[in-house]
């Protein structure tokens, strides 16, 4: 996956209901440009770094975004090999975990909202 696919991805992920008029307005590029963005077409450098700022803005809200990091780089810089896979293994457990229970959520309330 390209670096481009990944940002947008990652964007979509923080603002996962944003019209493209409202991520025109976020990021300040035009709609039009960020349709064919969102469609394939090369990325300027601007371009991303307007996305990458938009990230990077709604991360510093949340307010464990820094510690995590921080602890992720001392992670990198002090544990062994062996330790760091098992903090890895832990946060895909808990990552997985909440995607399956948010799965069984939509689910459940389709079942309720159709009968």
């Amino acid at each position: 996956m390209s670096l481009q696919n990944k940002t947008i991805q990652r964007y979509r992920l923080f603002f996962p209901e944003e019209t493209l008029r409202e991520i025109s307005a976020r990021t300040g590029i035009q709609i039009t440009r960020v349709f064919r963005l969102f469609n394939g077409k090369p990325m300027k450098l601007g371009e991303f770094e307007a996305f990458e700022k938009a990230i990077n803005n709604k991360m510093d809200y949340h307010p464990n975004y820094s510690r995590l990091t921080l602890l992720a780089e001392e992670a990198f810089s002090s544990l062994s090999a062996a330790e760091l896979e098992k903090v890895i293994d832990y946060i895909e457990r808990k990552i997985t975990n909440k995607k399956f229970a948010q799965t069984i959520c939509a689910d459940t309330s389709e079942e309720v909202s159709i009968a």
